[in-house]
This record gives structure tokens, sequence and C-alpha cells, in this order.
């Protein structure tokens, strides 16, 4: 129960740091500091201008990358599941390799093609640490068998979904680290990805009532509506009012809010579809059912 508490601490002081990555690409603050891992050679520079937000991001990024060890070691010491120790080093592996990466987007003068794979790999880490909170919680070791009918099919749309929010994803970053390049594609990719969270949702709440995976797929749908918004919202502001409104609050407000929501609503959808692994595919057999017994196998 410690290790899910934890890991689901880890998965808040993960959000900030999207979000505090965030205000660094909306305020353009990238190179606000020259140097990496220090900045301006000092742990605590004068927190002026830009550098405010790119050295506290780096200070967030740091106290992450240090829990992040913290989780991985608790769980080669707790876990007897082979896949979750796996799974522990890898997430370790990830920040690991984002922190090389945010110092290349630095070195080399925020390279497109790197600052794009910092950002996916960003929303990538946090969906591994919302795997691990769900892996060690009683709602995954502890489930009790269910079986509902027209129930095979769901996980089968969360994991479409799934993939077309992850491939949103990556044309957000592309639009976000080449002022505005592939907006067009973004937009287009929006309709179809509202349309798999649409019938994700809907497929669950056609479920009985009082399924575990109905919470989440509301909170799923409600993000998605407020994510249409602050998508038309920040497109005006950063779009349509040209390059004068780009660095102004309501831009940076709009710009961080909307990445900072894709991000949650990546993460609830491979919880949802985690979940409904867990619920209704029996490992042995792939039979609509869940065999209680057998948490300690996955």
């Amino acid at each position: 129960m410690g290790l899910n508490r934890f890991s689901r601490f880890l998965a808040f002081a993960t959000y900030l740091l999207i979000i505090a990555g965030g205000l660094v690409t909306s305020t353009g603050s990238g190179l606000s500091v020259p140097d990496w891992p220090l900045s301006y050679g000092s742990f605590f520079p004068p927190m002026v201008g830009g550098i405010r937000f790119e050295h506290s991001h780096r200070l967030i990024a740091g106290s992450v990358g240090l829990l992040t060890l913290v989780l991985m070691v608790a769980i080669l010491r707790a876990e007897k599941r082979v896949w979750l120790k796996k799974l522990g080093m890898l997430t370790f592996g990830a920040v690991i390799l984002q922190a090389v990466l945010g110092g290349i987007t630095v070195i080399y003068l925020l390279p497109t093609f790197v600052s794009v794979f910092h950002a996916c790999l960003a929303q990538t880490f946090f969906c591994l640490i919302i795997s691990i909170a769900l892996f060690t919680s009683p709602l995954w070791t502890k489930a009790e068998p269910v079986q509902f009918p027209k129930s095979f099919w769901i996980h089968r749309i969360l994991f479409v979904t799934t993939a077309l929010i992850y491939l949103q994803l990556i044309l957000g970053a592309v639009v976000r680290h080449t002022a505005g390049n592939g907006i067009v594609y973004h937009a287009l990719m929006a309709f179809l990805v509202l349309t798999g969270i649409f019938l994700s949702t809907y497929s669950v709440m056609c479920l009985p009532a009082g399924n575990e995976l109905q919470r989440p797929a509301i909170f799923l749908g409600l993000l998605a509506v407020a994510q249409l918004f602050l998508g038309v919202g920040s497109w005006m502001t950063r779009i349509m009012m040209g390059e004068s409104a780009r660095q102004g609050v309501s831009a940076v407000l709009f710009a961080t809010a909307h990445q900072a929501t894709g991000a949650l609503i990546l993460a609830s959808c491979v919880y949802l579809t985690l979940l409904s692994l867990r619920l209704f595919i029996q490992p042995e057999s792939g039979h609509v059912s869940i065999v209680s017994g057998g948490a300690d196998r996955i």
C-alpha cells in the first residue's frame, strides 16, 4: 500500500513537471539558461525573466528523477512480480533519457526533433508512472471476478483510442516546437480523437452500472470536452491574433493548459485500457473474465 501511495505522489509530481515544461515552451524560455546541467554555473541563479521558468523546470525534473530512483529501488525490494520490476527499471531509464534529451535541447539550441522527442517522452513517462500506480493498487491486485455481455471489444476500442491520442500528442508537440507548423493536421486529428473517446465512453457506460471503468470513463469524456475548448482558445490566441499575442498571458495559459489537459487525457485512456484488460481478459484463455487468484501473475 505504501508503494501505491508513493507512486501516486510521483504521478502528481510528474504532472507538475509537465506543466512546468509547458510553461517553458509557451513562454519561449527554452534558451534562457545557456548551460547545462547547471544554470549560469550555479544551482541557484537569479530567478528573473525566463530563467525562473527554465530553472524551476530543472529543479522539479531533478526531484522527479530522484523520486523515480527511490520508486525503482522500492519496487525491486518489495515486489514479487518480475514484470513489474522490469517496468520499474524501464521507468527509471526513461527519466534518465529524458534528462539527457533536456540537456541536448540546451546545448544544441532546441533542435526540433529532439524537442519533440523530449515532449513525447515526458508524457510517456507520466503514463508509465500512472500504470505503476494502477498495478500496485488493490483495484489491480484484489479485483473481483466480473463478466459483462459485449465487454470483449471495449479494451480494443480503448487501445485504438489511446494510439490516436498518442499520435495527436506527437502532432501537438510538432505544432508547439515549430511555431504552428502542422496545425491543420493537428486539428483534423482532433476529430478522430474525440470520436474515439466518445465511443470509448459510450461503450463503458453501456455496461451494467457499478463497474470500475465508469468513473474514469466519465472523467475522460469531461477532459475531452474541456480540451476542445482549450484547443480553440489556444488557436485563437496564438494563431489568429498573430505573433504579438504569443507571449501574452492568455496565450501562455491556454497553450499550457491545453498541453497539460492532453497529458491527463492520454494517461486516463492508458489507465482505462489497462484496467479493461485486467477486468475482462483471463490470461490463460483470453475469455471475458478475471481470475482473482492470478493477481501474483498479472
